[in-house]
């Protein structure tokens, strides 16, 4: 019985959310050349358009669909998201970043695949934050790349060594204050699997890059430094979660009519 009460009491806690996250994914392969812009992305059931900010400053910055290929990274999809923002001390930047259509429920997973190569210079940056409260909102993770091979979350580093091999990053909510991170390590040698303790869902992204190493160009074939993502995906849906769980509740409700 006291079995039975406890799969009951996740299942309200499950039909209880509100604005759960749509399930849903994006991919760069649906953007023509050049379509990648602020505004793009409408229509998504998962996520909301894209907020694409971009600062020249006295380099150049920007977002573009290239081929992670270019910029010697393997695994990753020839049509993918790609950040430039170049020189080091220039003062360029570039962010890209969405909402999701909801913040994501209890046992709900965002992903996304991100690729980078080399580092990004004496004083540039790359990487992502985890938000809660909207695109510029409270970052919740944020993992960066800067002026080594170093990556580090929330600024402690995660041991991952240098490597072209592309990187899937996962995050679950497992409970209102904890939100597993999973990622492998670009080397191929390990992978990561940290609970970091929040204080409220996730409910959008950022992509960032700034003042990287590299000379003005076309971006596609400036330098290995820019950094790529794609295969956004939130699952599953919460539906599919409380449907589980009532088929858990079946299976316990059925032993216990054997036992009888």
């Amino acid at each position: 019985m006291k079995t039975i009460a406890c799969v009951m009491m996740s299942i309200l806690a499950f039909a209880s959310i509100s604005r759960a996250a749509v399930e849903g994914s994006d991919n760069a392969s649906a953007y023509g050349p050049g379509t990648w812009t602020n505004g793009s992305g409408t229509g998504n059931a998962a996520f909301s358009a894209w907020s694409i900010v971009g600062n020249n400053a006295s380099g150049g910055a920007g977002a573009f669909i290239g081929d992670p290929a270019a910029g010697s990274i393997s695994g990753m999809s020839t049509t993918s998201f790609g950040l430039y923002a170049n020189p080091n001390s220039s003062g360029a930047t570039v962010d890209a970043g969405r909402t999701f259509v909801g913040a994501l429920a209890v046992g709900q997973t965002f992903s996304f695949v991100w690729g980078i190569n080399y580092d990004s210079g004496s004083d540039g940056a790359k990487g992502f934050h985890i938000t809660s409260g909207g695109v510029n909102g409270t970052s919740l993770v944020n993992v960066n790349n800067g002026g080594n091979a170093d990556l580090t979350l929330n600024g402690n580093n995660i041991g991952f060594g240098y490597g072209t091999t592309a990187m899937t990053w996962s995050f679950t909510l497992l409970d209102s204050t904890t939100l597993r991170v999973q990622a492998n390590d670009r080397d191929g040698s390990g992978s990561l699997d940290q609970n970091v303790t929040i204080a409220s869902a996730p409910d959008a992204f950022r992509f960032y890059a700034f003042q990287m190493q590299a000379p003005l160009g076309d971006p596609v074939s400036r330098d290995n430094a820019q950094p790529y993502f794609n295969d956004l995906q939130i699952v599953p849906e919460p539906s599919t979660m409380v449907m589980a769980l009532l088929g858990a509740l079946g299976v316990v409700a059925a032993r216990r009519r054997r036992l009888v």
